[in-house]
């Protein structure tokens, strides 16, 4: 059964090399897609940095700062 990313993130974020594989793992398409809009000889390149920006996208990310419900609500009463 494949993980949340919320639960894959706070492995992650709590050093688990298995958490960032996985979160890597689930946006490996992502990637594929993002690759075939390049050429053959920048793949590998590309490849390596989007990987990068993905762990970086996790180590900066905040799993404390995330919403709890009446918080989300109370956030889109404001908008309007």
């Amino acid at each position: 059964m494949e993980k949340r990313l919320y639960t894959l993130l706070q492995q992650a974020k709590n050093e688990d090399k298995e958490g960032l594989s996985a979160i890597l793992n689930q946006f490996e398409k992502k990637i594929e897609a993002e690759l075939r809009q390049t050429s053959p000889q920048n793949k590998d390149d590309l490849r390596q940095e989007l990987v990068i920006k993905v762990m970086e996208a996790v180590e900066k990310y905040s799993v404390e700062d995330v919403p709890n419900f009446e918080q989300f609500i109370e956030a889109q009463k404001g908008k309007k």
